[in-house]
């Protein structure tokens, strides 16, 4: 097909989809959903190898790969579908968060602490000291409460438990302040006394390991899949974070995931550090190492330029696996006429090799290169925002399989409990849990329930369910234990309204002397007041 015929078919006075946005400049990984029309089968021809490329001749080269060629269950677990349209979203939740990883946190979280508590190196009044040793119950609500915290933005983790008209909450009603910074400091996910020297990520790895095989169990991937990475915010010292600029989040820790259909993440793999071989490049062991379960049934590959190359297409053809995606110009093995040829905004060239790998260049605002194993030259229409245009089906089709994960990460960015901290692991562990195992179960409710609640709704019910028992248990004993009731104690420590009043007028040293000592303390609030600053703190009046 020569520049003519190509420019009497496509209509060159469309407006472009494609942005200027992407960090190769060839090709921006910026979506356009738009549908297509199945291309027509063409009759099998005769291939040589993959390094003879001639004009397009097969319009579905490698037809012989068959999706689903053992008629296996695809799709999601049955048991779920049949037994679970009822449930509620904190149901569903607790497929991926249930009592084996909560058994997993709490071990491992009592075990860190205690060893933490006996060590020689402590302060005086360190709060470890204190340490009592959690459960089940404490752990899921505590995850509870940071799922809250997610949709209740505050500026600290410390505003919560604040009594002002300005920043009041209902937090403290469920956990102590003290307690939940307690918490979060020593949670733990794995046994630091088995750490191996080559495993960087030892710390998360337990946890990692449990909740991806329960994402395969709840959901095997339909035909199309997609592969793309994530960025999990951390500006620490950490010696495998990452820089990306073309990223939202610039430094932290690189997330590769596998989505499939509804937004679902079906793999979780945390980049660590360099990973290739002699003979194989990081993308190409990522993306075997992502499909392991999924290869050999035919199904479809949806990659950017990062990851695409001739030698992944022929590879995965070897599995029984369709690639598709964009391609950049320095990739080895690709035909010089396509790298050369300038086109007119609106014109294609496209070569196929023997193995029916196809390589194509489009002209929009600029060149796209995109690779394919299913597609050929064939071009359609598709109705835009402005009107109907003109472009190749293996553009089309990408559009809408890249859009797996976009849309996965933009569920999951609404209302992200992350927060700045030290402890690299701590942040995943809260990816992982409060993002992704979350976005999933939204995934399945409205698949299986047909419920078209929003993803707000669905973390406040999964936070409310999390908190409930003991919200119960709070309403019972109301009539016995006043909101905010102050008890006399056998300590006597310092006054918190007068020490920090103190500390404002005269610093904190004269604070620490003049502040006045009392035995009365507030049993919601767990710190010491004297009568006075209790009914200033609380808005109480005191007759």
């Amino acid at each position: 097909m020569n520049r003519n015929e190509i420019s009497s078919l496509l209509d060159l006075s469309s407006e472009s989809s494609f942005d200027d946005t992407d960090e190769d400049p060839n090709w921006n990984d910026e979506d356009v959903y738009s549908s297509s029309e199945d291309e027509s089968s063409a009759s099998p021809v005769m291939r040589g190898d993959g390094n003879d490329w001639n004009n397009v001749i097969d319009e579905q080269p490698n037809s012989n790969v068959i999706y689903n060629p053992n008629n296996e269950c695809v799709g999601i677990n049955e048991d779920i579908v049949e037994t679970m349209i009822d449930c509620s979203p904190y149901d569903f939740f607790a497929l991926f968060f249930d009592d084996e990883v909560l058994k997993l946190i709490v071990l491992e979280t009592n075990r860190y602490a205690n060893d933490k508590r006996n060590s020689c190196n402590l302060s005086r009044n360190a709060r470890i000291k204190k340490w009592k040793e959690t459960d089940v119950k404490e752990i899921k609500t505590f995850f509870g409460l940071v799922i809250w915290m997610g949709l209740d933005k505050m500026p600290t983790i410390g505003h919560y438990w604040r009594n002002t008209t300005l920043f009041s909450s209902n937090i403290p009603q469920y956990m102590s302040k003290n307690r939940f910074e307690l918490l979060l400091s020593v949670l733990h996910f794995s046994d630091n006394n088995t750490a191996t020297s080559y495993n960087r990520l030892y710390k998360i790895q337990p946890l990692i390991d449990l909740l991806v095989y329960k994402f395969n169990a709840a959901l095997i991937p339909n035909d199309s899949m997609c592969i793309d990475e994530s960025m999990v915010p951390f500006s620490g010292r950490l010696l495998f974070r990452q820089y990306n600029a073309s990223k939202r989040h610039r430094c932290g820790i690189k997330i590769f995931k596998l989505c499939t259909t509804d937004f679902y993440t079906s793999k979780y793999k945390i980049y660590s550090g360099k990973e290739a071989s002699d003979n194989t490049s990081v993308a190409t062991k990522v993306v075997f190492e992502l499909l392991s379960d999924y290869l050999d049934f035919g199904r479809t590959l949806f990659a950017d330029n990062w990851y695409n190359s001739i030698d992944l297409a022929e590879k995965l053809l070897d599995r029984n696996t369709h690639l598709v995606g964009t391609l950049r110009k320095n990739r080895k093995r690709i035909p010089k006429e396509i790298v050369t040829t300038k086109l007119k905004r609106g014109e294609m060239i496209a070569k196929q090799n023997g193995l029916g790998v196809t390589v194509l260049k489009w002209k929009d605002r600029r060149d796209v290169l995109m690779i394919s194993t299913k597609h050929g030259n064939s071009i359609n229409e598709v109705q835009m925002k402005r009107g109907k245009k003109i472009k190749p089906n293996v553009i089309i089709d990408y559009n809408r399989g890249k859009g797996l994960i976009d849309v996965s990460d933009q569920i999951g960015a609404y209302h992200n409990c992350l927060r700045k901290g030290v402890k690299w692991y701590r942040k995943v562990a809260f990816d992982i849990i409060c993002n992704t195992a979350v976005v999933n179960a939204f995934s399945l409710y409205k698949a299986v329930t047909n419920n078209n609640k929003s993803i707000t709704q669905f973390r406040e019910d999964i936070a409310l369910d999390m908190v409930k028992k003991k919200e119960v248990n709070l309403q019972q004993t109301s009539t016995i234990i006043p909101h905010h009731t102050l008890v006399k104690d056998k300590k006597r420590a310092r006054c918190y309204g007068c020490y920090r009043q103190c500390c404002r007028e005269e610093g904190t040293i004269n604070a620490r002397k003049k502040a006045k000592r009392v035995h009365t303390k507030c049993e919601v609030c767990e710190r010491y007041y004297c009568l006075q600053c209790f009914s200033t703190n609380h808005n109480i009046k005191v007759k």
